[in-house]
């Protein structure tokens, strides 16, 4: 079978990535894998097992459209309950992990040239899925608290100079992926606003709220503060349960729940994925996330006092309350891009700043992430990273 010419040639966009970020290494600190320490696998097949026995059935049939109908209930009642948001199961979607449940808003908003709002720097898997469906990306400036609303409001008054509506504005609005901000209550509430203002709905993204470490409560979701029907929240249980498990959701404002229900049918979610997760999360999600918050602060804190005793004065870098990263920022001219494969090749990986940019600029930032490895072997990467950026000079 020949399938040269079967392939789309015209128009294909190209979105580049910095050899060895594929590379398997022994210090993974480029992904947001689920914590392993934090897992009980024996209470996890306990809690399969039970749901198996009790809903088996269940898995005969094609899954409910919107997901495992248990698991919506759930999540309503841990919305309510950790995050004060209020939403009725009818309103929530499961889907595969955050990235689908972004993957299909894109599908009913988002045609190429359309223009999208991110953040300065923006999640790399969001990212490129804009960038390879054509979309116009416009990054806002950001200071310590995110999006800066002056600067949104520049932007946005601009674009509608030009005619310009944006599809959306998409934003990870706590333990920011990658730079780790959250965004406090009222700076939330002027977003809102000037969004609201010039007709831009938002995607709000909360997959890192079940890991807040220590420091300040989380302040209320966006979706909450919204009277006009002008958020979507996203989240997922992909990285507190279990990345292969792949489970996330989204809340939908009625006003859009008709164009997805048109794309929809027959891309639920592993119904056994979703029952397990239910099960699990009914029985042990609680203790569980106590579990998570005590791993992930050995490992912040691990990576936190490799950095200090081996990286100058001359780098900088965030002390997080929650999530799975940090961002640092290396002295100006630094080049983390064109590094990545040199420390791959050690055995060491993260993310160059670049990756969280559409034109790939700002490579003397990077991401580090913490979830994966042992408090040990953060302290052992971390100084194997720093000897490489040292000997490449760009410390």
């Amino acid at each position: 079978m020949d399938y040269a010419k079967k392939f789309i040639v015209d128009n294909k966009p190209e979105v580049t990535f910095p050899d060895g970020l594929r590379d398997d290494t022994k210090y993974t600190f480029s992904i947001t894998y689920t914590d392993q320490h934090s897992m009980n696998y024996d209470q996890f097949a306990e809690t399969t097992r039970d749901i198996i026995l009790k809903d088996g059935n269940s898995l005969a049939p094609y899954p409910d459209p919107q997901g495992y109908p248990e698991l919506r209930e759930l999540i309503s009642e841990r919305l309510s309950a950790l995050r004060g948001l209020n939403t009725d199961p009818d309103s929530i979607y499961i889907s595969g992990g955050a990235g689908g449940a972004i993957e299909n808003l894109l599908d009913i908003f988002l045609e190429p040239g359309d223009t999208v709002l991110i953040e300065e720097f923006s999640y790399l898997g969001t990212l490129a899925m804009l960038l390879s469906r054509q979309a116009n990306v416009v990054h806002i400036d950001c200071d310590d608290q995110g999006i800066i609303p002056e600067s949104l409001e520049e932007n946005l008054a601009k674009l509608a100079k030009e005619k310009i509506s944006p599809k959306f504005m998409y934003l990870i609005s706590v333990y920011q992926n990658p730079t780790g901000i959250t965004i406090p209550l009222e700076r939330r509430k002027q977003i809102i606003e000037i969004a609201q203002k010039y007709n831009v709905p938002i995607l709000e993204n909360e997959s890192y709220a079940d890991f807040r470490i220590d420091g300040d409560p989380l302040p209320a979701p966006m979706y909450e503060l919204d009277d006009q029907d002008s958020v979507t929240y996203i989240s997922a249980y992909t990285k507190f349960l279990g990345c292969g498990l792949r489970i996330g959701y989204s809340v939908i404002p009625d006003a859009i729940k008709d164009q997805l229900e048109t794309i929809r049918f027959g891309t639920s979610p592993s119904q056994l994925a979703t029952m397990a997760a239910y099960s699990f999360l009914k029985k042990h999600g609680y203790d569980h996330g106590l579990e998570v918050e005590k791993s992930l602060m050995q490992k912040r804190d691990a990576m936190l006092t490799a950095l200090k005793e081996n990286f100058p004065d001359t780098c900088e870098w965030t002390e997080p309350n929650g999530g799975m990263m940090l961002w640092m920022k290396l002295p100006e001219g630094a080049d983390s891009w064109n590094v990545l494969k040199t420390a791959a090749d050690r055995g060491v990986k993260y993310n160059p700043g670049g990756l969280f940019r559409a034109n790939r600029d700002r490579n003397n930032y990077l991401r580090l992430t913490y979830s994966y490895n042992s408090p040990q072997e953060i302290h052992d990467g971390i100084k194997l990273l720093a000897d490489i950026f040292e000997k490449e000079k760009l410390i």
